[in-house]
């Protein structure tokens, strides 16, 4: 292995971790520089400054201008980052969710991957939490980090069996439990299926079975099988080196993951951690280490305003992600868990999915430069506005408080000892005793304050006139297009841990009650995922005058018949209102299925004599036109001769089919009255001759 920092760092099954000690170490100091702006703008977002008291006063005797002058919290900021954290988080939940094919081969197979990753979003509890702390780090910060995992938990389960079931499954092991003799050969076959299990447990099972002819078999359940997500800030959670410029191009990722001993425990067990390496962390590192790092402090965020972080009873363990190059110069993945305070480490293997990539994605605010961490947050951005608003405010609150209780003047040796409303003041003549003339209020302090606030606006994407509104659009939509690009790497990360891990998965699918299995090797395939969302789609009236524009064009100038209303309407529905679309609409193959039901049912009360009206609204005239005449002519092998018969003797019956009939046809003819009067004329057969 390297020693030296700058050393190629060769693949080995036994990892260094002296080596990843102090590269950890390493990469934590150079990270100095950038957390102290990080915990800078928190504090900018935060309304944090030295002196703040929670009297919105300044409390030190040598304060400007004075002891009791306002101190008030301007709020330029949070504002901007909330909006754009529920614009990310809207982004995310509403985009339109596309699995593209990189092969010809998969293109038919896109469509169900499409479905499949709309689902698993859906079943990711974390999802909105994870999505909306990566927005608060990059709108603070400049950056976020998303790591991608696979999580699976298994719970134990008590599954009663009988001494008959087992007998049944082998007659020689039922014989042997109630022969004393066979005892200790009976322990050992429980044992062996059962290698989790304590002796005592295995004692007990076959006590149970001997005297009470039943037990209880511990049996494994997988609860949770799927990947998951989770937010990542830097210097805290995660640890890189500074001057990297793609985060896949990182020498190493460190995360610091804190775990209580039960979990550790756990995870001997499930992950496989090493029992003496977990025994000997718990025993000796338990909330034993030192908070403080250099440049960046974990116990204290920003002064006596923040709460501090208490990891007592924790183990805190280091997960390193590191590239290395294997015995045939292909650069691989590698993962090491281990502590900073203990020797060995818990685990160890070569990352096989993704193609060996880091499962994590970096996602920035802005590109100022090649460099990663060069990106910018608003309080970086807008800290010299937030402290003029701030000067506004106070001032006009000072003045405010000048005006109330002016300075009072008198005389030499002749102090006022109570100014108030009822007070009495003795004097000699009038005038001893007054109050200062204080320097008039200027008039544009609120005005600059909004003209401040304007340009934080604009700054942010905010129109602040018609004149900057697409600028602004363009601002924001830029933003969400960065946020989702990033997230759309997330959603790759996550199909590949579940082609890896998951053989098949059953999942719920739209309008379809018995849902749909995804076989993974017949889709073991890469797909482009991209999810995009327009920042416009917020604004509900926008978009309904969108959709209502997009209906006119489709219906005067669609002239192949290409368009499809079904979807238009669901969109449409679905602006308005999410929830109601599933609600209000059916699929297409199960409207005309009804159609056909409704119109086979009217042709029977036809025919038995009722006088029936075609529906007049939410129909498909022509299908049930032809339903109609279907019934009239019947199939070649059927031909539908009673029914001619019956038409032609029964003049009533002929009448009644005749007026149903008419007025499907009336229903038809008024949809081209329509379309007559959006072209002027008659609407011809054959399409216009349009130039390219």
């Amino acid at each position: 292995m390297a020693e030296q920092e700058n050393e190629l760092y060769e693949h080995e099954t036994k990892p260094d971790i002296d080596f990843l000690k102090n590269d950890f170490d390493r990469c934590r100091h150079n990270l100095s520089y950038y957390l102290d702006l990080a915990e800078e703008a928190r504090d900018i977002r935060r309304n944090v400054w030295v002196g703040k008291s929670k009297t919105g006063r300044k409390e030190d005797p040598n304060a400007f201008p004075w002891q009791g002058a306002s101190d008030l919290e301007p709020n330029l900021v949070t504002p901007l980052i909330d909006g754009d954290i529920a614009l990310l988080k809207s982004a995310v939940n509403r985009g339109n969710l596309i699995a593209s094919p990189v092969e010809s081969n998969d293109i038919t197979t896109s469509a169900i991957v499409t479905q499949f990753m709309r689902w698993r979003l859906g079943t990711m509890e974390e999802l909105p939490r994870e999505v909306g702390v990566a927005a608060n780090y990059l709108l603070e910060q400049g950056f976020c980090f998303l790591g991608v995992h696979f999580r699976r938990e298994v719970t134990r389960v008590l599954k009663p069996i009988t001494l008959q079931e087992i007998t049944a499954l082998s007659p020689d092991i039922g014989s042997a439990i109630t022969d004393d003799d066979m005892k200790e050969g009976i322990l050992e076959v429980f044992q062996n299926a059962f290698p989790n299990l304590s002796k005592k447990r295995i004692n007990k099972m076959y006590r149970e079975l001997k005297t009470k002819g039943e037990t209880e078999i511990p049996q494994e359940k997988v609860v949770t099988n799927r990947p998951t997500i989770r937010a990542y800030e830097l210097g805290r959670d995660l640890i890189i080196d500074s001057n990297i410029l793609d985060l896949q191009s990182a020498r190493a990722i460190y995360t610091v993951n804190y775990y209580t001993p039960e979990e550790l425990r756990a995870k001997v067990g499930t992950d496989g951690f090493d029992q003496n390496f977990v025994d000997e962390v718990i025993e000796n590192t338990t909330g034993d280490y030192d908070h403080k790092y250099e440049g960046y402090s974990e116990a204290v965020m920003s002064g006596e305003h923040e709460a501090p972080d208490h990891y007592d009873g924790l183990v805190r363990l280091i997960s390193c992600y590191r590239k290395e190059i294997d015995e045939d110069g292909i650069s691989v993945c590698t993962y090491t868990c281990f502590s900073e305070q203990a020797e060995g480490y818990a685990k160890t293997y070569t990352i096989s999915v993704d193609a060996g990539k880091y499962p994590f994605v970096a996602i920035t605010r802005e590109h100022l430069s090649r460099r990663l961490l060069d990106s910018r947050g608003y309080p970086e951005m807008l800290r010299s506005y937030q402290q003029a608003v701030k000067s506004c405010m106070d001032g006009r609150k000072d003045r405010e408080s000048l005006s109330t209780c002016p300075p009072v003047e008198f005389r030499l040796g002749a102090k006022v000892e109570r100014i108030g409303a009822g007070s009495q003041i003795p004097v000699r003549r009038r005038g001893d005793v007054g109050y200062m003339e204080i320097p008039p209020q200027s008039p544009a302090s609120m005005e600059v304050e909004m003209q401040i606030r304007q340009l934080a606006d604009k700054l942010t994407g905010r129109p602040t006139s018609e004149a900057d509104a697409v600028e602004a659009n363009l601002i924001r939509q830029s933003m969400v297009n960065n946020f989702l690009q990033g997230f759309s790497q997330v959603l790759s990360k996550m199909w590949a841990l579940d082609r890896a891990y998951n053989s098949e998965v059953w999942f719920r699918v739209t309008q379809n009650a018995r849902g749909q299995n995804i076989i993974m090797d017949e889709m073991a395939s890469t797909y482009d995922f991209n999810l995009t969302f327009n920042s416009m789609n917020n604004d509900e009236e926008k978009v309904v005058k969108k959709l209502e524009m997009i209906g006119k064009i489709m219906g005067q100038f669609d002239r192949q018949g290409v368009s499809r209303f079904d979807q238009y309407l669901r969109i449409f529905i679905d602006a308005i209102d999410p929830n109601l679309s599933d609600q209000l609409l059916i699929p297409q193959q199960e409207a005309s299925t009804k159609e056909i039901l409704e119109t086979s049912n009217d042709i029977a009360k036809i025919s038995s004599g009722q006088v029936v009206n075609a529906p007049q609204q939410g129909i498909n005239p022509q299908l049930r036109l032809q339903v109609l005449q279907q019934y009239m002519q019947g199939t070649e092998q059927i031909p539908a001769e009673d029914v001619q018969q019956r038409l032609q003797q029964d003049e009533k019956f002929a009448q009644r089919m005749e007026t149903y009939m008419k007025q499907l046809q009336f229903q038809i003819q008024q949809q081209e009255n329509a379309r007559t009067g959006a072209l002027g004329t008659p609407a011809g057969n054959v399409p216009a001759s349009v130039a390219v």
